[in-house]
C-alpha cells in the first residue's frame, strides 16, 4: 500500500446516503447553524435581539424534542421580531403562537411547537391568572402601582404579563405557572394596601371593554410630536415632557426626540396616557397639510 493511501483522512459519513436515521437528526439538519442564527439576528432590531437569541434557542429544543416551549411575556414588537427570527433561523418545521391569556391583550408569551406537537391544552396552561386582592377604596392603585410591588418582588417585567385593573378590589395579573406560586407568597401590599394573591380559574378573569376614541388631525408633518399631541390632546410642549422623561414608545421601542416620522400602522403608546394607532394619513386639501385618522385606547 502507498504512502499517499495509508496517510489519507477517514471520509466524512454521507447521511443523506443513510436510509434510516433517528428523528432527531432531520430536525438538525434542517435547523440553521449557528453561523446563520447570528446572520438573522443581524437583521434584527438591536433591543430585540436577545430575546430573538433565546427564542430560536427554545424554539429548536421544541423541534428537536416534539416537545412545547414557552418564551417570557413580551410587548408586540418583540413578538413581531420573534416570529421572523424564528422562521428564518428555523424554517416552517417550528410553529410560533402567541398567546397570553385572553384575545386582546398587549403581552404574550412565544409557544414554540411543531405543527404535530401542538397541545392547546399545554398552551392554555402556560399562563395563568393571579388575583390580588385588597380594599383600595380609599388609597386607589394604578396600574403602575401594582407592577412595582410585583417587581420589588425581585423579579423582571418578562415573568409577568398584562395586569387588569378591578377597581377598589384590586387586579388580576397574567403570569407563568412558577410566577403565579412565588406571587402568592411574595406579593403582600401595594403602595400602603396589604393585599392577599391567590391563582383563580381563567374562566374568572374579566376583561374590560377598551375606550376607543377616533381622531382626525391636520398636521403640517407627520413627526411624532405634531401627532401624537394632537392624538393625546396635549400640548407639543407638554407631551415634549414625556419625552424627555423616557415615557413615550413608537412601536413598543423608547423614543428620546420629537422629530420621528411616523408610517400608517405606527403605534405610540405614553405612560399612564394609553396608546394612540396611526390609521390614515393621506395628502389634505390644504397645501402642506396631512390629513390624519388616529385612534385611541385608553
Amino acid at each position: 500500500m502507498s504512502p499517499a493511501s495509508t496517510s489519507a483522512t477517514p471520509k466524512t459519513p454521507i447521511y443523506r446516503h443513510v436510509r434510516c436515521q433517528p428523528r432527531v437528526n432531520r430536525a438538525v439538519r434542517t435547523r440553521a447553524a449557528p453561523t446563520d442564527v447570528d446572520k438573522v439576528l443581524r437583521t434584527i432590531d438591536a433591543d430585540h435581539r436577545d430575546a430573538c437569541k433565546r427564542a430560536i434557542e427554545r424554539a429548536a429544543r421544541a423541534v428537536d424534542r416534539w416537545g412545547v416551549e414557552a418564551s417570557d411575556f413580551v410587548d408586540p414588537g418583540t413578538m413581531a421580531s420573534i416570529e421572523r427570527a424564528v422562521s428564518a433561523a428555523i424554517g416552517d418545521e417550528c410553529r410560533v403562537i402567541a398567546y397570553g391569556g385572553y384575545e386582546s391583550c398587549e403581552r404574550k408569551r412565544a409557544i414554540f411547537a411543531r405543527a404535530e406537537s401542538i397541545d392547546m391544552e399545554a398552551i392554555q396552561a402556560s399562563v395563568r391568572v393571579l388575583r390580588v386582592d385588597g380594599n383600595f377604596m380609599f388609597d386607589p392603585a394604578k396600574h403602575g402601582d401594582f407592577l412595582g410591588a410585583i417587581l420589588g418582588t425581585g423579579i423582571v417585567r418578562g415573568k409577568v404579563g398584562d395586569i387588569l385593573l378591578r377597581g377598589e378590589r384590586g387586579a388580576d395579573v397574567l403570569c407563568s405557572p412558577e410566577m403565579c406560586e412565588f406571587l402568592s407568597e411574595a406579593l403582600t401590599s401595594v403602595r400602603t394596601v396589604k393585599v392577599t394573591a391567590s391563582e383563580v380559574d381563567m374562566s374568572e378573569l374579566k376583561v374590560p371593554a377598551p375606550k376607543v376614541e377616533e381622531i382626525q388631525t391636520f398636521e403640517a408633518s407627520t413627526r411624532l410630536d405634531a401627532v401624537a399631541s394632537a392624538g393625546f390632546r396635549m400640548s407639543r410642549s407638554k407631551f415634549g415632557a414625556f419625552i424627555t422623561s423616557g415615557d413615550v414608545k413608537v412601536n413598543w421601542k423608547e423614543v428620546s426626540k420629537g422629530n420621528v416620522e411616523l408610517s400608517v400602522n405606527d403605534v405610540i403608546s405614553c405612560r399612564g396616557k394609553g396608546r394612540v394607532e396611526v390609521k390614515e394619513i393621506n395628502a389634505a386639501k390644504k397645501e402642506g397639510r396631512f390629513a390624519i385618522r388616529l385612534v385611541r385606547y385608553v
